[in-house]
């Protein structure tokens, strides 16, 4: 099974065509897309041998038309969908108030969950981002809700998507005063909170300790893509290409 990740970045347009082509030659499985724009998400609609189920990662306050979505491309039709809100908390931070006030859009706090038959087993897969306007604790929760909400006893789960953790503890010193960090926040090594939650519930980080970010320093995972630790991982790769993104693409070929 071949899957992938990408954060698009919302007001990349122009390129994000060019990067989806690239990404579909190379005959995915499942392609799990975030900060897709409403004009980018009706082109995903356009394309032939691929089904696509989104939910919102952000509503805009005046015009549908500007809201940003989550997006997943699969290449068999899933046999379930669903779609789940982890967080019904509001941040006041300052990041969030620039995200309402000057771009007029509020984060919705949920995630894709697509269910496949693939080479006739059953498999879950959850595509979502998680703020970057929160605290690391509060990210951290949102992932263990996330993770509590979605996993499915019978149905092995991948999870995938922006998850914003942020490795280094100096970006998050000097950042964490516009996105309300508190005190402990700012105490938390949120790279090492996270492996534990990983850990924990039996999940591999496919691509720990490589920056998916447009910058290889300082190291910034921000995606992931978290298979169980049943699963052999044949091949990962991070494409270079960033076709007008601020994010790399993941892929994964995966034996189920």
């Amino acid at each position: 099974m071949r899957i992938m990740t990408w954060n698009v970045y919302a007001f990349n347009n122009k390129k994000i065509k060019n990067g989806i082509r690239y990404i579909l030659s190379l005959r995915p499985d499942v392609v799990c897309l975030q900060e897709v724009s409403h004009t980018s998400m009706q082109w995903l609609q356009t394309i032939d041998g691929y089904t696509l189920n989104t939910c919102f990662d952000s509503k805009h306050q005046k015009t549908t038309s500007r809201n940003i979505y989550i997006c997943t491309l699969t290449k068999q039709k899933p046999i379930r969908v669903t779609k789940r809100i982890y967080d019904n908390g509001f941040s006041n931070s300052i990041l969030t108030k620039m995200y309402t006030s000057i771009l007029h859009i509020a984060e919705q706090h949920m995630v894709l969950i697509v269910t496949l038959t693939i080479r006739g087993k059953h498999i879950q897969v959850t595509n979502t981002r998680l703020s970057c306007a929160i605290g690391t604790h509060d990210r951290l929760q949102e992932m263990t809700t996330l993770i509590q909400k979605t996993k499915n006893r019978t149905i092995p789960t991948i999870y995938c998507g922006d998850f914003n953790v942020v490795d280094n503890k100096l970006f998050n010193r000097l950042t964490g005063w516009m996105r309300g960090f508190q005190h402990f926040d700012y105490l938390l090594d949120e790279r090492e909170a996270f492996e534990k939650l990983f850990e924990k519930e039996q999940l591999i980080n496919i691509f720990r300790g490589k920056s998916t970010a447009f910058v290889n320093r300082p190291l910034l995972q921000f995606d992931h893509i978290l298979v169980p630790d049943i699963f052999k991982i044949r091949s990962h790769t991070l494409l270079q290409k960033r076709f007008g993104s601020d994010h790399r693409v993941l892929i994964a070929d995966i034996a189920l």
